[in-house]
């Protein structure tokens, strides 16, 4: 399901559309409020059919995201440990990762002393 979200994200930025929308699914809104944190998107809302209107973000005319990558797939999962977390520059764009906390960015994951699954590169 995040291989659709992260498409469908990149396709609406592709063609300028203000909004996308997508089925609610629970751990997709998890990864829309990290990057609603990060002001990477406007926002988002839930409708009562259970679909989910993601607000795109632009910056004088140019798409915010240039980049969205599913790094992590079911047959093929990358971990980082903390360690190798303290390695990886976050210069260029946000890392999301799974951690036993839960969803968070690779700087929150440092915070808490956290390692995890990669899941998405947003840049």
């Amino acid at each position: 399901m995040l291989a659709k979200i992260m498409t469908k994200l990149r396709n609406g930025y592709m063609v300028y559309h203000l909004e996308v929308s997508f089925r609610d699914v629970r751990f997709c809104t998890k990864i829309l409020d990290v990057l609603w944190k990060e002001n990477l998107i406007r926002g988002y809302t839930k409708t009562n059919e259970g679909v989910v209107r993601v607000f795109l973000r632009y910056y004088e005319g140019a798409p915010i995201c240039t980049r969205l990558a599913v790094l992590s797939r079911p047959r093929h999962r990358l971990f980082l440990s903390l360690l190798d977390l303290y390695c990886v520059s976050d210069d260029f764009g946000v890392l999301i990762l799974s951690t036993p906390k839960g969803i968070m960015t690779s700087k929150e994951a440092l915070r808490k002393g956290e390692g995890g699954e990669i899941l998405a590169y947003v840049a």
